[in-house]
């Protein structure tokens, strides 16, 4: 076997370790995400917004700024 051939291999296997590593992670992100957020039924009405998307109005502002 030559120098190439084992840095590739090398290589190879760093690789692999890398992708198993992120799989794990990936997974332990997913079952934290899971347990942490209740769910939320589609079937619920949205709230209407009062200011029509536009932010609060100047004089609605605490302090009159």
């Amino acid at each position: 076997m030559n120098h190439a051939d084992d840095a590739r291999t090398k290589e190879l296997n760093n690789l692999r370790l890398a992708l198993a590593t992120f799989v794990l992670q990936l997974d332990a992100f997913e079952m934290r995400n899971r347990e942490g957020l209740p769910r939320v039924s589609k079937s619920e009405k949205p709230v209407p917004r009062t200011d029509n998307g536009y932010g609060p109005r100047k004089d609605k502002i605490i302090g009159g700024q």
